[in-house]
């Protein structure tokens, strides 16, 4: 486990300094290290995280806080409580006083607050070390975070003027890729977005697509907000840069989307009219 003694788990955890016994939180730090292994690290990274050698201590804190906060939300409901002969029993503390369900709740969001802010920041991370990038990037775990051109909860915020933790995201995501579908394939093409993806993945995008993509990345902010009209104007904005600048998008040009439009006279300069509506 990447996250293997009570000391480590009690300095991501200061409120945990009450717990005695490793033993009493094994089971929900196991589960904590399937989660991260899953849904962030994938196999190779977590193999490479959790070697005994393995020496990178900032990494190791991001991944061990958020291990940490994971299983201790998942183990708050059960440490107070023995199954006796008799049924379920309360543990008490000699000299303390037993917290009420109000400040237990607020500690288990708390703790699944702190897991969404260090799960960004390690992806973050992540994505600026390029030596744990041939680990880290041929995973699933991977390509499901960078399937959409808003890949985190902290580029919503810059871009959609919006408020939320990873949870929020993760809740919006499928909204944001419907909004890709039906808004912006239709006239940036399938293809051409699909190799903006990619080259984000492989953090290869040239100045061109760079422009574009962010963007786009605005325009799904406002799409997020309901603001249809300033989305469409700044995706009709992105359309304009490609257009004048045609030797830098080959994949949009060859492209069947870009072809129909062409086809039916929407060719997108700026004098035509039409420009100015594009959905």
């Amino acid at each position: 486990m990447i996250l293997k003694t009570l000391e480590q788990f009690q300095k991501a955890l200061p409120t945990a300094v009450g717990i005695e016994n490793f033993s009493d939180v094994e089971p929900y730090i196991q589960s904590a290290e399937i989660w991260i292994k899953s849904q962030v690290l994938g196999k190779d990274l977590y193999d490479l995280v959790n070697a005994e050698n393995f020496a990178d201590e900032d990494l190791l804190r991001l991944c061990r806080s958020v291990i940490g906060n994971q299983a201790f939300w998942e183990a708050i409901p059960f440490l107070d409580l023995v199954l006796t002969n008799n049924g379920f029993a309360v543990i008490s503390a000699q000299n303390k006083v037993p917290a009420s369900k109000e400040r237990v709740d607020r500690l288990r969001e708390q703790c699944l607050v702190r897991r969404d802010s260090e799960t960004e920041l390690l992806i973050y991370f992540l994505e600026a070390h390029t030596d744990y990038h041939d680990e880290w990037k041929g995973s699933p775990a991977y390509s499901v975070m960078t399937d959409c051109l808003i890949r985190t909860a902290t580029e919503l915020q810059q871009y959609g003027n919006w408020e939320g933790t990873r949870r929020d995201f993760l809740k919006l995501r499928p909204k944001l890729i419907h909004e890709t579908m039906i808004r912006l394939e239709p006239v940036f093409s399938k293809d051409y977005l699909e190799e903006l993806l990619e080259k984000q993945r492989d953090a290869d995008v040239t100045a061109g697509d760079r422009k574009v993509i962010t963007l786009l990345k605005y325009a799904l902010g406002c799409l997020v907000n309901g603001n249809t009209e300033a989305a469409e104007k700044i995706a009709g904005d992105a359309l304009r840069y490609i257009d004048a600048h045609q030797a830098d998008f080959p994949t949009y040009f060859a492209s069947s989307e870009y072809l129909a439009r062409a086809t039916a006279g929407y060719v997108n300069i700026i004098e035509d009219p039409i420009f100015n509506s594009i959905w």
